[in-house]
């Protein structure tokens, strides 16, 4: 089919209303994220059975239209390894897709491989070689050339086709679920979308300081993610983790200790020096009621003979189902199974709840206990 290329407020509504009868649409993205917080959007992709919209975002002054579209609770969407493009959809049009189908997920349930790429996804499906020349194209410089069109269609066009091979088969096997459970959770947690008070816990190293120590380097985080959103900068541009760290761990109050003790750079104390000084003080201020709890270090050693059980439980039963172990289990998960144990009663983690349950968490269950 030839790509309908979607650049005017007029030619949207037009593209939305062709969408109207649609149980089911392809979907992707084109973005740059060179030096931004946020991927910037340079082109939505759609797919359904008769047409392809090409939708230049930059083009268009009204995008509500397309927000409606995504958000239909009666239309599938269909990505393929979707977590990015709900981070682009979250910018730009304040939405995230859904219901969604991710086809990367789906050939991790259907054992045809695990984080498979597009070009192995059609491949496999289609038997058909997908061009990879435009991959690293700039996708927010105009006019965008025939080539990138047509790859950009090519991305949702093969994959509304993959889709329908993929359901037919996970119906057989009564997957779908999984599918459907697993394609929900990529718009849980969007990286750009994370509280900045919890920011901090993706640090390193966290159970070696106290708690005045905790709730400095809690606001420090906080400080550079509300920075890096208000200028669309990536976060370590601004201050690494590892020098926040250090400034928190250290207590560092003042220019002269930042430059003495820290490894800030002179372009970092003299843009942010006296902004980490007021974040500092704010820390050292704090009620002792309003410091986070202090993170402690699992440090007894696993019972090695347990763990290698469980992940012998895990393996032979993705065997049995003919899919990667990595689809039913992380080695974090089983280490987080057996601590649990350890402290009384075993609980399967958040990660392992739904359908993972069900097929494999109760026998892990078993096998703890």
């Amino acid at each position: 089919m030839e790509p309908i290329y979607v650049s005017t407020d007029t030619e949207l509504e037009q593209a939305v209303s062709r969408c109207a009868d649609s149980s089911v649409i392809a979907l992707d993205t084109e973005f740059a994220r060179f030096n931004t917080y946020y991927p910037m959007v340079g082109l939505v992709q759609i797919a359904t059975q008769q047409h392809c919209f090409l939708i230049d975002p930059l083009a268009i002054s009204n995008l509500a239209p397309l927000a409606a579209l995504l958000t239909r609770s009666d239309l599938l969407k269909v990505v393929h390894a979707g977590s990015e493009d709900m981070e682009v959809f979250q910018y730009a049009l304040g939405i995230t897709p859904a219901p969604v189908f991710d086809t990367q997920i789906a050939t991790a349930a259907l054992g045809v491989g695990f984080s498979m790429s597009y070009q192995r996804l059609v491949a496999h499906y289609l038997s058909i070689d997908v061009p990879k020349e435009e991959t690293r194209s700039d996708w927010l410089r105009r006019p965008l050339t025939a080539s990138q069109l047509q790859y950009a269609a090519l991305d949702v066009v093969y994959l509304y086709r993959v889709y329908f091979d993929q359901l037919r088969q996970l119906k057989h096997l009564d997957r779908e679920k999984w599918v459907l459970e697993e394609s929900a959770k990529l718009n849980e947690l969007l990286p750009t979308a994370i509280d900045p008070a919890e920011s901090y816990l993706k640090g390193k190293g966290l159970h070696v300081l106290n708690r005045r120590q905790l709730g400095c380097l809690q606001l420090l985080y906080a400080w550079r993610e509300r920075l890096a959103r208000s200028e669309n900068v990536p976060r370590n541009r601004i201050v690494e983790p590892k020098q926040l760290f250090s400034i928190a761990r250290l207590g560092l109050d003042s220019i002269q200790k930042l430059r003495e003790q820290s490894d800030l750079s002179s372009r970092q104390l003299r843009r942010y020096g006296s902004q980490l000084l007021d974040v500092m003080q704010q820390g050292k201020n704090r009620l002792e009621t309003d410091l986070p709890q202090s993170i402690l270090a699992d440090s007894a050693p696993l019972d090695k003979k347990k763990l290698k059980k469980l992940k012998e439980t895990v393996d032979k039963r993705a065997s049995e189902l003919g899919i990667s172990p990595e689809l039913l289990s992380r080695r974090r998960d089983l280490e987080s199974l057996l601590r649990t144990a350890r402290q009384g009663v075993a609980v399967l983690p958040d990660f392992m709840k739904g359908w993972r349950e069900e097929v494999i968490g109760h026998t892990l269950l078993e096998v703890v206990q």
